[in-house]
């Protein structure tokens, strides 16, 4: 196999044996599905003088040389670049690249090539210490106990032409968003805000909730108000209110204007409360019905409105002036009769009656739901009508704020 660190800085000849100058670059030609062929080899010749030769020109890549099939005087140089040709050194060699298996940022440390159907293809990126040690010149004999670690270029994606993926941003949507976060926070702020762009809104707002809050107000404020508040709606309203609260107050108010009315006022009565506490932590997003409402229709509730909730558990019973009664877990309505109410499946016992006030601190909240072994706690106002939900990833994420 060929690799590119063989080929750069290997001489030139043509057919007399004279020496052209010495390969700079390789270009290859994008193509939809398969391998991408060699187009033509970038070489430097006196005075620093770059000269363009089409691979159709080349009769032989070795390692340290390439010759021509005929006398250089008798080779026709082409004077543009297409728009589907990709200049290995330039865009590919030594830049980061998503390693799809490992789900982590690696770096293309060399390039592998490959004889398919009587051409010179692209056929593999080396992420592994030997395209280092390849790269220095180095007897690779001496480091036969390390493994190569090849990426084949099936599998990469270019993004404009700064960020190499090895997956798009419609398979990169299967990774888990804390993962993709964690790809966001390794690469630089341009990649960074490019990577986040390639997503859906609903793709990028999981991961915006994911990631560092620094690197969240940075690059909330370079999507632009628009793009940010179309993200930004899709997260959840806790997440919302401590996202618009880091902001500088002038991007806040960009935000907030771009918002919709409902969100907005739900972001206003979450920033009344300080942050470290259960009305600074609870969130305004869940499933609630009257103690009269029956299973059926608590479930067709559920069906209508499940994309708007990250998760649900349970459903926070009230009365019609908003009292809190207590909760039914979704595993209690899946085993019940469709024509029982929510009042008849109540089954208020010290756990199901656990709950917080606004005011009540995170040490609180922790250790009341530590203590009822709770996943969730509902927020009561001082006439017990309900407010909002905490739930322990909540918690957990102010104890953990970097995982």
């Amino acid at each position: 196999m060929l690799f590119f660190s063989n080929v750069l800085g290997a001489e030139v000849k043509d057919q007399a044996d004279a020496v052209i100058g010495t390969v700079h670059d390789i270009i290859i030609k994008t193509i939809a599905e398969g391998f991408p062929p060699v187009f033509a080899v970038v070489v430097v010749g006196k005075k620093k003088k770059k000269k363009i030769i089409n691979a159709t020109d080349i009769e032989t890549f070795g390692k340290d040389y390439v010759t021509l099939k005929s006398y250089f005087s008798e080779i026709e140089l082409p004077e543009t670049i297409d728009k589907n040709l990709v200049s290995l050194r330039e865009t590919v060699l030594d830049r980061q690249i998503v390693d799809m298996a490992g789900v982590r940022v690696v770096r293309v440390n060399d390039l592998q090539f490959g004889m398919i159907q009587g051409m010179v293809c692209l056929v593999a990126l080396d992420i592994g210490k030997l395209g280092l040690l390849r790269r220095l010149g180095l007897d690779l004999h001496f480091f036969n106990f390390l493994r190569p670690e090849l990426v084949e270029w099936n599998n990469v994606r270019l993004l404009g032409d700064k960020l190499q993926l090895s997956m798009s941003g419609k398979e990169l949507v299967k990774l888990h968003p804390a993962d993709i976060a964690n790809i966001i926070e390794k690469l630089n702020l341009n990649q960074g805000s490019e990577l986040l762009e390639a997503l859906d809104k609903k793709t990028a707002a999981r991961v915006l909730e994911e990631l560092e809050p620094e690197l969240q107000k940075i690059l909330v404020q370079n999507l632009g108000p628009e793009r940010a508040a179309s993200v930004m709606q899709k997260m959840s309203i806790d997440e919302l209110a401590d996202l618009i609260q880091m902001l500088p107050e002038y991007k806040s108010k960009e935000i907030m204007q771009n918002l919709p009315s409902d969100s907005t006022q739900k972001v206003r009565k979450i920033l009344e409360y300080d942050e470290d506490t259960a009305g600074g932590l609870m969130t305004t997003e869940y499933v609630s019905a009257f103690s009269n409402t029956t299973v059926s229709q608590v479930v067709d509730m559920i069906k209508k409105t499940y994309h708007m909730h990250r998760g649900v558990y349970f459903v926070y019973i009230t009365d019609e002036s908003g009292v809190f009664k207590g909760v039914v877990s979704v595993r209690k309505l899946l085993v019940s009769e469709k024509n029982q109410t929510m009042r008849e499946l109540l089954d208020i016992d010290d756990k199901e009656k656990a709950t917080a006030t606004p005011e009540q601190t995170v040490l609180e909240i922790a250790a009341l739901m530590t203590k009822y072994n709770l996943t969730s706690l509902a927020v009561l106002d001082g006439g017990k009508k309900l407010l909002g939900v905490i739930t322990v990833d909540d918690v957990m994420r102010h104890f953990v704020p970097h995982a």
